[in-house]
This record gives structure tokens, C-alpha cells and sequence, in this order.
């Protein structure tokens, strides 16, 4: 659904979230409004930000399990053959194929 970086910095941004709705916990307690509100919201945006965290730590963890599961390094690269890009024939940058396409 979403990329491992921006599970990472939405989860950040929801712990800081949580943090200031803890912070502002604490400044309405003293007061004679209504302080659970903040208390709520602070606990649900920390666990939701944790485990955005925890999620996208875990992908990266098995991403680096499953890249090199033997252990050995390989300077294999794959490759493609592409005629459009043929430098030897000149016709790196030509417009020739698109010309007779049309």
C-alpha cells in the first residue's frame, strides 16, 4: 500500500503527534475542562505511529534477508538488449523509426 520510507515518516510524524497531544494532557489537566480527549488521542496516534514504524523497520529487515540469502556477494547484472539504443550504428539520438512510424 504504501512505500517503506513514507510508512517510516508517517509513523514518525504520528509519534510526534502523540507526544504533543500528551503534552497538551498534561496542560488541561490542571484546568477544569475536559482532559481525556487528549489522553485518547495520544494514545491512539502513538500506536498507530509505532506500528508504521515497526512495519516499515520489518520490511527493510526482510528485504536485506531475502537480497542476499546465502551470504555470498554476486556482481551478476542482468541485462537487455535494446536495438533502439544501438550506439554503434550512430542513431543513439535519430528520430528515423519515428519518422517512418507516422
Amino acid at each position: 500500500m504504501f512505500k517503506k520510507t513514507t510508512k517510516f515518516i508517517a509513523g514518525v510524524a504520528l509519534l510526534v503527534q502523540s507526544l504533543s497531544s500528551l503534552v497538551m494532557f498534561f496542560i488541561t489537566l490542571g484546568r477544569k475542562k475536559s482532559s481525556g480527549g487528549w489522553l485518547a488521542l495520544a494514545a491512539v496516534t502513538g500506536a498507530a505511529g509505532g506500528y508504521l514504524v515497526y512495519d516499515s523497520k520489518k520490511a527493510d529487515d526482510e528485504d536485506l534477508a531475502d537480497d542476499d540469502s546465502d551470504g555470498e556477494e554476486t556482481d551478476e547484472v542482468e541485462t537487455e538488449e535494446d536495438d533502439e539504443l544501438d550506439i554503434d550504428e550512430g542513431n543513439l539520438f535519430s528520430r528515423n523509426d519515428e519518422a517512418e512510424a507516422e
